[in-house]
C-alpha cells in the first residue's frame, strides 16, 4: 500500500486539475468546474479505494473494464504525460498538509472517518490473486532494473505515508482491520524500491504507463458491493468542497506540480481521460 498512498495524495488533490486547460488562463473556469465535478471526480477515483487513481472500481467477473478497452490506452497516456512531472517534484509534502488540512476542516469528520472505513474494507475485498499479479507486473515490468541504487524517488513520500496513516480519518479505522490491510499487500510492497524512505518512481514513461494500467486493474477486481459502498461515501463526502476550500487545493496542486509545458501536458491527459473514469465507474458500481 506504501505506493498507493503516496500518489493517492497527488491523485486526489490535483483532481480538480484535471478538469481544466492551462493553469493561469483558466483559473475562474477551474474553480467553477472544480466545484461542479469534485464529488463526481472523487467518487470516479481519486480517492477510489485508495489506489491513488482517477480508476474505476468495478469488476465481480474475468471481464475487465480496463484492459482492451480506450480507458487502458488513455490511462497509458495519463502514464507518459504524468513521468516527467512526478520525476521533477521537489516535496509533495506541502500538498500533502493543504490535503489533510482540507480534510479536516471542510469534510465532516463522521464522513470523512467512512470513507477511510469503505476504503479498508474495499481493498480488503480484492482477490489475493489479483494483487499476486499485480506484483507480478511491478516486478518483470514497472521496476525492472530499479533499485534503491539507481532510481529517482518522490520526495516526501515517506512523510505523506505517514501523515495520512496518522490522520484523524485513518486512526478511526479499525485496528485489525489496518493490521490485516498490511498484511495484504504486504507481498506487493515488497517489490517497490524504497530510498531514504521515500518511494522510487519507475524508471521510464513506458513503466510508468504501465503502473497506472496496472493500478486500474487491480481496482477493478474490488467487488461491486464494496465499490458501490466507496463510491457513494466518497460522493457524499465531495459535496461538501465549497470553492474557497478549493482554491487551497489548486494552488496547492500547482506549486507541486509546476506550470511548465509537461504538467500542462499531464493535466490534458487528465482531462482526456476523466470522462472514460467516470463511466466507467458509474457503469461498474450499478
Amino acid at each position: 500500500m506504501n505506493l498507493k498512498f503516496a500518489v493517492l495524495l497527488l491523485s486526489s488533490s490535483s483532481a480538480a486539475a484535471f478538469n481544466v486547460a492551462p493553469w493561469e488562463a483558466k483559473k475562474v473556469q477551474m474553480l467553477t468546474e472544480a466545484k461542479k465535478n469534485f464529488s463526481n471526480v472523487l467518487a470516479a477515483g481519486a480517492i477510489c479505494a485508495a489506489t491513488l487513481l482517477p480508476l474505476p472500481c468495478p469488476s465481480n467477473a474475468a471481464d475487465s473494464f480496463v484492459i482492451g478497452t480506450p480507458l487502458e490506452t488513455q490511462l497509458a497516456n495519463f502514464g507518459a504525460a504524468s513521468y516527467p512531472v512526478f520525476n521533477s517534484i521537489s516535496d509533495v509534502t506541502p500538498l500533502t498538509d493543504k490535503f489533510l488540512g482540507f480534510v479536516d476542516t471542510k469534510i465532516k469528520a463522521p464522513d470523512a472517518a467512512d470513507v477511510a472505513a469503505k476504503a479498508v474494507d474495499g481493498l480488503l475485498a480484492i482477490p489475493d490473486a489479483a494483487i499476486n499479479e499485480y506484483k507480478g507486473v511491478l516486478r518483470q515490468v514497472v521496476y525492472s532494473g530499479v533499485s534503491n541504487a539507481n532510481c529517482v524517488t518522490l520526495t516526501g513520500s515517506g512523510a505523506t505515508l505517514q501523515k495520512l496513516q496518522n490522520s484523524v480519518a485513518a486512526k478511526s479505522v479499525d485496528a485489525s482491520k489496518i493490521t490485516a490491510l498490511e498484511k495484504k499487500f504486504a507481498p506487493a510492497n515488497s517489490v517497490v524500491p524504497m530510498k531514504g524512505g521515500d518511494i522510487c518512481l519507475p524508471g521510464s514513461a513506458a513503466a510508468s504507463e504501465k503502473l497506472w494500467v496496472a493500478q486500474a486493474e487491480l481496482t477493478a477486481n474490488m467487488p461491486k458491493a464494496e465499490a458501490s459502498a466507496l463510491s457513494a461515501s466518497i460522493k457524499k463526502a465531495g459535496l461538501q468542497a465549497t470553492r474557497p476550500s478549493l482554491v487551497s487545493l489548486v494552488s496547492a496542486a500547482e506549486s507541486t506540480f509546476s506550470k511548465s509545458p509537461e504538467a500542462i501536458k499531464m493535466v490534458a491527459a487528465g482531462k482526456a481521460v476523466e470522462p472514460n473514469v467516470i463511466a466507467t465507474t458509474t457503469a461498474a458500481t450499478k
